[in-house]
């Protein structure tokens, strides 16, 4: 009899639940409407999933749009509004499970690494997930990257703009401030992202300039990591990546020739994620038999 994996992922407007396989392979799903700021009602949401799961599950794995501190277990995610909650000791006196939590986009990644996933074989790779902020993760050796307490890689916040807008972590200057989907919105005069790549599509020309700019503020961010780590794989997930090639082909565009590396050598490693909508829970179910096995050997 396999092991199955409860992975979980909990956004700001929905929660999803699934049930995982050994291989990854998802085989029971379920949606709920998140409750912000009410982690002991998450908590319950979740006790209520797992109680009336068809399938019985071993361990639970949860993504959050947020850091992890590890080893407190201290979760602080402002879509969430959790400031410092311990979510998985709650979660696991109410259950009586395991429980792993990470960010979101470390979850994210992680189901890239899956078979048929962008990162699948790979030793290194950046993770960009490009929405309403801007959330990263790192593969380096084959693992997850985490740095020493599991905070590292907070990618929308390193500077590309010294002394720039101010961003909401308190810094000046955030890769997030210029190359989130609120970024394309301010560039482009207040219309949204997705009409932005609507309009673009049918012809408009003030739409297609703000793409670019937008676009060559997103290389500019690649090309700072290229440098940095030199991965095998840039991948770009979260909503703007959904404009597929019409912002790959502007962001490849606007790649500068480095000194020590050429746009041919980006554009091999640029590549959109493919696992879509269950990536978060099936990362985060990943992550829970990586991390909770290694732990308990």
């Amino acid at each position: 009899m396999g092991m199955y994996v409860a992975g979980i992922d909990i956004g700001g407007t929905n929660l999803k639940f699934g049930i995982f396989n050994e291989r990854g392979i998802r085989l029971y799903m379920r949606v709920l409407r998140s409750v912000p700021g009410q982690p002991d009602a998450t908590a319950d949401q979740i006790a209520g999933l797992i109680k009336a799961s068809p399938i019985r599950v071993s361990m639970i794995g949860i993504g959050v749009p947020g850091t992890v501190f590890k080893p407190s277990g201290e979760v602080f995610s402002g879509n969430l509004r959790w400031p410092g909650v311990k979510f998985g000791k709650m979660l696991e006196e109410k259950i009586g499970l395991p429980v792993w939590m990470d960010n979101d986009a470390q979850a994210a990644l992680a189901a890239e690494t899956l078979p048929g996933g962008s990162c699948f074989g790979l030793d290194t790779a950046v993770y960009l997930t490009l929405g309403t902020g801007i959330g990263g993760a790192l593969l380096i050796g084959g693992r997850p990257w985490r740095g020493h307490d599991n905070a590292a890689g907070e990618l929308g916040h390193f500077v590309t703009h010294a002394g720039g807008l101010k961003c909401a972590c308190g810094m000046k200057g955030c890769f997030e401030m210029y190359a989130s989907a609120g970024a394309l919105a301010r560039l482009s005069g207040g219309v949204r992202a997705r009409s932005v790549i609507d309009r673009v599509r049918n012809g408009d020309e003030r739409m297609h300039e703000a793409l670019k700019a937008y676009a060559a503020e997103v290389a500019l961010g690649i090309c700072s990591l290229y440098m940095i780590f030199r991965p095998q794989a840039i991948v770009l997930g979260g909503g703007v990546s959904a404009a597929g090639d019409i912002l790959g082909n502007e962001i490849l565009s606007a790649i500068p020739e480095g000194y020590n590396f050429t746009r041919e050598d980006i554009q091999k490693a640029f590549r959109f994620a493919t696992r879509g909508n269950d990536a978060g829970m099936a990362g985060a179910a990943k992550l829970a038999v990586l991390n909770l096995i290694k732990e308990n050997a």
